[in-house]
């Protein structure tokens, strides 16, 4: 029996990688990945809602599991949501909106990244709700990482991900 050929994973983060740029390594329970960022000018998106809803969206309160945020929000009829799930970049169809940790992790490679890629020192969306006001989702700020919530009809960059299991 052959085993799997493993993965050769970058160490450094803004390397492309997977059809954008290595961020980190990070787990979703026990299963571990390799955070992609999509490319700027294919991947980010300006001035977008998070879907514009008070409505709460039950499965997108997950602050580790961006995939399985984004893919309620489209259920829930978010176009930011629908916009991730139909990018194809590089060759890939998986990309998704990065829940709050995720969104961490872009922030600490931040600094790594190609100034072709670079985060615009702003707010992005993550794909994880607020879970005490429906109203409300989480953002990253790239200028100083801070965290907060805004409503989901303001309009804020995006950024969509992929994860690679390794």
């Amino acid at each position: 029996m052959n085993a799997p050929e493993p993965i050769a994973v970058p160490t450094v983060p803004g390397t492309p990688f997977a059809g954008g740029l290595f961020i980190a390594r990070f787990c979703v329970g026990v299963q571990t990945y390799a955070l992609i960022a999509a490319p700027k000018a294919e991947g980010e998106v300006g001035n977008t809602k998070w879907n514009g809803k008070s409505k709460r969206v039950d499965d997108a309160l997950s602050v580790v599991d961006g995939q399985a945020n984004t893919a309620a929000m489209a259920k829930a009829g978010s176009e930011l949501a629908k916009w991730a799930q139909a990018l194809r970049i590089g060759g890939h169809d998986d990309w998704y909106l990065p829940s709050r940790l995720e969104a961490l992790l872009l922030y600490a490679a931040a600094a790594e990244i190609p100034a072709a890629d670079a985060f615009e020192r702003d707010w992005y969306w993550t794909s994880t709700q607020y879970a005490s006001e429906s109203s409300y989702a989480w953002c990253q700020f790239f200028d100083n990482g801070y965290q907060n919530t805004s409503l989901k009809g303001y309009q804020l960059r995006a950024r969509a991900v992929r994860r690679v299991a390794l």
